[in-house]
């Protein structure tokens, strides 16, 4: 009995696979090193998201509080395009070092016009314009979800009534918080430290006026799906704005 023809196939090639496929894979790369780099700040909100509940006699604002500090602060590490310093190449070189002749100076900077013309996804590693926002983007929404999941069991311990509602709306009011921080710093073009202070100064207002408003307003379904639309939107704005500043400033494969 012969052997199977299935033995004897090539194997299948690069060429085989799906664009998508190959358009995912860097994102997931990406999302992994972020994940890695947030590690030690996941389980802080997860141990603060458990133990408010049982402290406060009226755990919402406390609770989404929590959110916001997790969203705010991965929007603010993460967020926002590096941009190169002048004398140093996007590959990750510097260029201070490298004493070119008066009369090269002119076909050094056409050569380096010629190399940020070319794909920025061979710039940062396979990484298509707009994946390093569009990884940052599912990272919030998985880490305010795992977050959320645990505002929930607090609240149910604590025997809060209407517990997966204020949960739902501590993580939307969490993920509104950092998609629109990361919105704001794309839009901007630059990330700079006295970007970085600014934004943190108006996400602490902003957190200290929901963290109130949530005190006044009782929470509902309608709130959450409407900051859920409005993540949505604030969300596809910061994607477009990653793209665009992905072809304008090049980042580093490993830039995180």
């Amino acid at each position: 009995m012969s052997e199977p023809s299935s033995r004897n196939s090539p194997a299948p090639s690069s060429a085989d696979v799906p664009q998508w496929i190959n358009d995912l894979v860097p994102i997931a790369a990406r999302a992994r090193t972020l994940l890695r780099a947030t590690a030690p700040a996941l389980p802080v909100a997860v141990t603060a998201v458990l133990l408010l509940p049982q402290l406060a006699p009226f755990p919402t604002p406390w609770v989404a509080t929590a959110c916001m500090a997790l969203g705010g602060f991965l929007a603010l590490r993460h967020g926002g395009p590096a941009v190169p310093a002048a004398g140093v190449s996007t590959i990750g070189g510097s260029a201070s070092g490298q004493r070119a002749a008066p009369g090269a100076s002119a076909a050094v900077g056409a050569g380096q016009q010629a190399a940020a013309g070319t794909s920025a996804a061979t710039a940062v590693g396979e990484l298509r314009p707009g994946g390093r926002t569009g990884a940052l983007l599912v990272v919030l929404d998985l880490l305010l979800s795992v977050t959320g999941l645990a505002a929930w069991a607090g609240l149910a311990l604590a025997g809060t009534e209407q517990k997966l509602l204020v949960a739902a709306t501590a993580a939307a009011v969490g993920l509104a918080v950092g998609v629109g921080l990361l919105a704001v710093m794309e839009l901007v073009g630059r990330r700079s430290t006295a970007v970085v202070a600014a934004l943190a100064a108006v996400a602490l207002v902003a957190a200290a006026a929901a963290a109130y408003g949530l005190t006044l307003i009782a929470p509902s379904w309608w709130m959450v799906l409407a900051l859920a639309v409005g993540v949505d939107a604030v969300g596809a704005i910061a994607l477009r704005a990653g793209v665009r500043n992905d072809r304008r400033y090049p980042q580093p494969a490993d830039a995180a």
